[in-house]
């Protein structure tokens, strides 16, 4: 098997941040526009330019997951039957609470790990951590990331920190991914196929030989696209 992922690869995005409140706050409109009255109903506006009504939260804790991501994540989850996710990349934790929430419901027994540089932004309530393990690490810094070997499996890595991903992509393949786990790049793949796609392309065909694209899931929704990768 080759080894061309081997390599150490440039970040193709230094995020940084989303700078808002995490906490997850019902949208306040003009009372007049929220009440509209019915026997002005044709007259309604079909969009109210308010982006937070895009915005997504789980029982009251943010979470970035779009109504078609979940949908898929539930296929996801459902074939691969999971007994560890990671998500990197915690923000407010809202996924985190949500994916323990759908596994248990789906009779899996699955540990939900949340990891992030800076985990003051969860804003997970205390008695809502059961099965949900939060651990301090920097995508940039690999070392950091050795706790999690030996995680169960199946195993779904979900990147969401956008740092450092195909190097901490190469260390999963070293380190935590078996036949048949999951390395999920969110968000991403669209933005650097447009300004980056060349390097992109350089970066996934470095690891050929050792992943695949698992197409069902990659073309399912924006959020997922071209990001949904198979361990061989």
């Amino acid at each position: 098997m080759g080894e061309n992922y081997q390599q150490e690869f440039r970040d193709l995005n230094r995020f940084g941040g989303l700078g808002e409140d995490p906490a997850y706050r019902p949208p306040v409109l003009d009372d007049q526009l929220r009440a509209w009255p019915l026997d002005r109903w044709a007259e309604a506006p079909r969009e109210i330019e308010y982006d937070d009504l895009r915005r997504c939260h789980w029982r009251g804790v943010r979470m970035l997951k779009y109504p078609p991501t979940q949908a898929t994540y539930h296929d996801l989850l459902w074939e691969v039957r999971p007994r560890t996710i990671i998500e990197l990349g915690v923000y407010a934790g809202g996924s985190l609470v949500w994916f323990r929430d759908l596994t248990k419901l789906m009779g899996l027994d699955c540990q939900v790990i949340g990891v992030d540089w800076n985990l003051a932004n969860c804003q997970i309530p205390a008695d809502e951590m059961s099965n949900i393990v939060l651990h301090e690490a920097n995508s940039a810094e690999l070392e950091t990331l050795e706790p999690l070997r030996g995680a169960a499996h199946p195993l779904i890595v979900v990147d969401d920190a956008h740092i450092n991903t195909f190097n901490v992509m190469k260390w999963s393949v070293d380190n935590l991914l078996e036949r048949g786990d999951y390395f999920i790049i969110e968000d991403m793949i669209p933005t650097w196929r447009r300004y980056s796609p060349n390097y992109l392309s350089e970066c996934l065909v470095a690891f050929n030989d050792v992943m695949t694209m698992d197409m069902l899931y990659s073309n399912s929704c924006p959020q997922l696209d071209g990001g949904v990768f198979r361990r061989l």
